[in-house]
């Protein structure tokens, strides 16, 4: 668990920063993309070891779907505070209001839907995961002849 708690904390860290690089014109659209692989490395981090066990109790997939959720709302909640900071900040010059008008909006949804995506895309990581531990673990069960696996 200490291992689960370290890595919602490394997410949280991530996805603060891929906020920060999403401020950067242009190169901040690819903020969506380096989410996913994000996502994706965390969960396989996560699940590396055998410590969550994930092939008997589907723990790891549970942990993974809140890695993602927790991490997913971290970094939305981040991306609105940075919009809502350009939209009625002092400094912005008002072309640029209309701008972060509609990144407002796009942030607002994102907090709705951003938790969601990072839970389906780590528990289906989680998922590929462990279906291939199981189907690895069947193949050596079988090539021993140690023990019968059902049809």
């Amino acid at each position: 668990m200490t291992r689960a708690l370290l890595y919602l904390a490394l997410g949280a860290i991530v996805f603060v920063a891929i906020t920060f690089f999403e401020q950067i014109p242009v190169l901040g659209w690819l903020g969506g993309a380096i989410s996913i692989a994000a996502w994706i490395t965390l969960t396989r981090a996560l699940l590396s070891d055998s410590e969550l066990d994930v092939i008997r109790s589907g723990i790891g997939v549970g942990w993974a779907a809140m890695l993602g959720a927790f991490s997913g709302f971290v970094g939305a909640l981040t991306g609105w505070l940075a919009q809502t900071g350009n939209l009625i900040g002092f400094t912005t010059p008002p072309g640029d209001r209309f701008g972060a008008a509609f990144g407002f909006v796009g942030a607002s949804l994102g907090i709705v839907l951003w938790p969601i995506i990072g839970a389906l895309v780590c528990a289906g990581t989680a998922m590929v995961i462990t279906g291939r531990r199981v189907g690895r673990l069947r193949r050596e069960t079988d090539s021993e002849g140690t023990r019968e696996i059902g049809p």
